[in-house]
């Protein structure tokens, strides 16, 4: 595919994508008010599923166009259904999340968006109705631990929740350090920590680069599940559980890095020994 294809389909996609994150809170949101019959909470947890299913959708359409590719589906422990529980993995590009969205709708996982998105008057509607959480504000971090209080009350009501530890998206060559939140929500209401590793066979996407420096070639996700951690009987605590999972993680992504780079080292060799055996 030509590479202003490329673009034009990338830009093409993230206003589809927000158009139709605003379309679905002006036009379906209220009609699921009604037959919610009232319940602020049955009316957030089917506009939940119902946003889980339009990522879904989402990443058909990238799939579809070529922008993207998968090597395998969100693994989901069975022993999480009916349960809250945490789910925390590396964050290589700006569309991670929405994979474990779509592929735990049905379960009612949530996630932290940021606080200014929350209470936008573009996304604000779509957000508020459903089961997210804002990141805290400036004063709640201020404060110290109400915004992780918060976070630990919201999972105790049974919602499964989704926080990335770095924060942000991982740097190009290196994780950012891991923040204690995720681990110590989950050891504070004795819920699994679910670990998932993101890899990704090529630059996309990545903090601090503008949309259209895209990929050659279609990027395609491999989402590793790792060991679940069961926080009642492991008895590290939140720091140690932190720290342990950073150094794991970290020797995952150099592994990855250092395989990326070989093959694209070896793409490289054998597209100019083509060229050399095409030259007359």
């Amino acid at each position: 595919m030509p590479r202003f294809l490329r673009i034009f389909l990338t830009g093409l996609s993230f206003a589809i994508f927000f158009g139709g994150s605003i379309g679905i809170g002006v036009a379906l949101f209220p009609f699921l008010f009604l037959f919610a019959i009232g319940s602020p909470r049955r009316y957030r947890e089917r506009n939940t599923r119902l946003v889980g299913w339009g990522y879904g959708t989402f990443i058909f359409w990238l799939r579809l166009v070529g922008l993207i590719d998968t090597t395998n589906r969100v693994e989901v422990p069975e022993s999480l259904k009916g349960r809250p529980f945490v789910v925390v993995a590396n964050h290589p590009t700006l569309i991670d999340v929405i994979f474990f969205l779509n592929a735990m709708r049905k379960l009612g996982l949530t996630c932290v968006v940021k606080h200014e998105w929350y209470h936008s008057f573009v996304f604000g509607a779509v957000l508020r109705g459903t089961s997210y959480l804002a990141s805290p504000s400036s004063a709640e971090s201020a404060l110290g631990g109400k915004g992780l209080d918060r976070m630990v009350a919201h999972v105790n009501e049974g919602h499964p929740v989704m926080i990335f530890p770095e924060g942000t998206r991982s740097a190009a060559r290196k994780l950012r350090r891991f923040r204690r939140g995720a681990f110590e929500i989950a050891k504070r209401c004795e819920v699994p920590i679910v670990r998932y590793f993101i890899a990704v066979d090529r630059p996309i996407l990545m903090k601090g680069v503008p949309f259209w420096k895209v990929p050659d070639d279609k990027a395609t996700y491999r989402i590793e599940l790792l060991e679940v951690i069961d926080t009642k009987t492991d008895p590290r605590s939140a720091r140690e559980l932190t720290e342990d999972s950073e150094a794991d993680y970290e020797q995952r992504f150099n592994q990855w890095l250092a395989t990326r780079e070989q093959r694209h080292f070896a793409g490289q060799v054998e597209e100019r020994s083509a060229e050399s055996a095409a030259a007359p």
